[in-house]
């Protein structure tokens, strides 16, 4: 019971230390507790430029906190109070979206002051998913086990908070008072895009070690007033007033293996990945909600030769969004191809 408040109070401690986490952990839930993660349209933020990698580092450490947070808290609930099925899909749930952001966060090229950052980052996400790994099988039957996987998830919990606090004031000081930024000079204005593909068009590149090369398209973009997931418990998604989900159908093929490496497999890019911009403001799709009714989700695979995955990224935007003005990117190594989704230039 002591560690049990213990990994309450750790959780509590970075709520104090960090107000603006404070207000986002238990947002308004919809449909029984499950909805969006990452960046939502009422946090975007004014940009001119595609992000850097240290700046998609500090989204990812920003936007992943969150929900690393609440599942956490809701596994040392569960525990306390024996239940084991929440505590199963919490668990699962951590292993899943933890191992996702390691990932994309190893995959960045981010510059040499905010290399230990990451590292901190890298192993706060470790701490989470060893903590999930222990008790996504249900409440343990040893006690030192479960004692133990709560020290992991009180030890992330601390290193994310750190991580926070040092990616705060990194900023702070990275920028003084009274400087010109570029929100500053031309807020609210739109990138441009002069040699985006069309809806449609093909981008076609190699995985890291050069061994495998696949292709990805992004087409026919689709507009939704709400949806809801297919299975034994449906789900339903409901935008906030004003807004709406804007579904970008995108597909993936592993086109051929020519090298001599150790492996013919290629990991799809995270739909962390994707970023859609629209007048001046940036957008991160909703945490795939799997198969809905709308049409199954994209996520992240791993495909082998002459396989395909295709599926919907679902963006929450202004409903009177001009999709004229509207550009999806993703980042795939040192690519960083877009896409103008404009329907009426569809090549198709």
């Amino acid at each position: 019971m002591v560690v049990v408040t213990c990994g309450i109070g750790v959780a509590c401690l970075v709520f104090l230390l960090v107000p603006s986490i404070g207000a986002e952990v238990f947002p308004d839930l919809r449909a029984g507790g499950q909805g969006s993660d990452g960046v939502q349209a009422g946090n975007v933020t004014p940009a001119i430029v595609p992000p850097t990698d240290d700046e998609m580092l500090e989204s990812l450490i920003a936007g992943g906190s969150v929900r690393l947070l609440e599942l956490s808290v809701g596994q040392i609930g569960a525990l306390h109070a024996d239940n084991d099925s929440f505590l199963r899909s919490q668990a699962a749930e951590m292993v899943s979206f933890a191992g996702r952001l390691r990932l994309d966060a190893a995959a960045l090229e981010v510059s040499p002051e905010n290399e230990s950052v990451r590292s901190r980052f890298i192993t706060a996400l470790d701490e989470f998913v060893t903590a999930g790994t222990m008790l996504e099988n249900g409440i343990p039957t040893n006690r030192s086990v479960r004692e133990d996987a709560i020290k992991h998830l009180a030890h992330g919990t601390e290193l994310l908070s750190g991580t926070l606090q040092n990616y705060t004031a990194a900023s702070s000081a990275a920028e003084p008072v009274g400087s010109t930024t570029p929100s500053d000079l031309v807020a609210g204005a739109a990138p441009e895009f002069p040699d985006a593909l069309r809806p449609g068009e093909r981008f076609i590149y190699d995985d890291s070690s050069g061994d495998n090369t696949a292709s990805i398209i992004v087409w026919g973009v689709a507009r939704s007033g709400g949806f809801e997931t297919i299975g034994t418990k449906p789900v339903e998604y409901i935008p906030e007033p004003g807004k709406v989900y804007l579904l970008v159908p995108v597909r993936v093929t592993h086109l051929g293996y020519r090298g001599e490496g150790t492996s013919s497999r290629i990991r799809t890019p995270a739909e962390s990945a994707f970023t859609l911009y629209y007048n001046g403001e940036t957008y991160q799709p909703l945490q795939a909600p799997g198969p809905t009714s709308r049409g199954g989700s994209y996520s992240s695979i791993v495909l082998d030769r002459s396989e395909s995955m295709e599926g919907y990224l679902f963006f929450e935007v202004p409903e009177e969004i001009d999709l004229s003005n509207a550009y999806l990117q993703v980042r795939i190594g040192n690519n960083k191809p877009v896409w103008h989704l404009d329907p009426t230039k569809s090549v198709w």
